[in-house]
């Protein structure tokens, strides 16, 4: 074979190989210029009002922090931590005898006062006392009046009774000691009246409630029982150590046995509706946490685009979108695991 024979071979098979790899990289150029099929579905705006769900705990319609109107030293306590009280009930005493001495010594103060006021008033009426005089002793005899009606009160109230049918829900004294004058002694819950359960709320649904507004409320001990109640208050601040805003919801009258610390599953419903995106479980293609993403359309390329998403829950097998489809008419809800962004699509719903 000549030199120049073996050349045009050379020439020749190079420039096969040129003309096959030419083919495959268009091959190649097609393939990846190929359109994904696709389905869509309308992004929903809806207003929707979603149930609240938190937990709480059974407390007294009512609680009171009992106290003496008097300081002194506590002579008897006749109630524990935990009791339930009938209302009548010596609950605690102090030591008497300062007080009743006291109650003696304002007694004497009084009848002078009331001597030396009868005594002036009849110098007055002799044109002997002045006027001046008789209206000072009648005041004297006033500030005495007033110093035993208090020295008295202070003696009644020197025991402390129970209000109503009731509970200790705390004791915080102990017998012999020196108390001062309004002093808690007992918190005191009564279980007349309506029954009321405490939770906590955080911010993000502390916004949605409102006086009145409706809840169910469930206990271990009644399974299969509901128990209606209302919201009938709300903190105006959070909870320094919980961070969460604290709410009293009121059972609605009801023929159950309850009992203090119940815990109770809590279920409110806010009246107030806020506006969500609702799309198809299908269009999510990716989660973490309450962050999502999504593809749309971009018309009129047809070209498939990926867009981060707020995920609020999950309802009836669709999602609902808190942020992010604002200005999306449509997502894609099927064919999306194939897809990046950018993608060339086709639509075929």
């Amino acid at each position: 074979m000549t030199h120049k024979n073996r050349i045009a071979i050379l020439s020749s098979g190079l420039l096969f190989i040129l003309f096959l790899t030419g083919c495959q990289e268009k091959e190649g150029a097609k393939s990846v210029e190929q359109k994904i099929m696709v389905k869509t579905a309308a992004v929903i705006q809806k207003e929707i009002s979603f149930p609240i769900n938190a937990s709480g705990v059974l407390a007294s319609p009512t609680e009171t922090k009992l106290s003496f109107k008097t300081g002194g030293i506590i002579e008897q306590i006749l109630a524990e931590e935990g009791q339930f009280i009938k209302k009548g009930k010596l609950l605690a005493s102090l030591q008497k005898s300062e007080i009743e001495a006291r109650v003696q010594q304002a007694r004497s103060g009084y009848e002078k006062a009331l001597r030396d006021f009868q005594r002036v008033s009849n110098l007055y009426q002799d044109s002997v006392a002045t006027l001046e005089q008789k209206q000072d002793a009648e005041t004297g005899l006033t500030v005495a009046r007033s110093n035993l009606e208090i020295a008295e009160y202070n003696l009644e109230h020197s025991s402390i009774m129970a209000p109503s049918d009731g509970k200790i829900l705390k004791r915080l004294a102990e017998k012999n000691e020196l108390v001062d004058t309004g002093r808690p002694i007992f918190v005191f819950g009564s279980t007349e009246g309506s029954w009321r359960v405490r939770t906590g709320i955080p911010d993000r649904d502390i916004v949605k409630v409102n006086y009145g507004d409706s809840a169910e409320i469930s206990f271990d001990a009644y399974p299969t029982e509901k128990f209606n109640a209302v919201i009938s208050e709300i903190a105006q601040a959070a909870d320094p150590y919980t961070g969460t805003y604290e709410v009293e919801l009121i059972l609605l009258p009801h023929d159950k046995k309850l009992i203090f610390g119940f815990v109770a599953d809590i279920r409110i419903f806010p009246r107030v509706k806020e506006s969500y995106f609702l799309i198809p479980m299908e269009a999510l293609t990716e989660a973490d946490g309450r962050r999502g993403t999504i593809f749309y359309v971009q018309y009129p390329e047809n070209i498939a685009r990926q867009s981060w998403i707020e995920i609020y829950r999950i309802l009836d097998g669709q999602v609902t979108i808190s942020r992010g489809l604002e200005n999306i008419p449509e997502v894609i809800s099927e064919g999306s695991p194939y897809l990046r962004d950018g993608s060339a699509i086709e639509i075929k719903n």
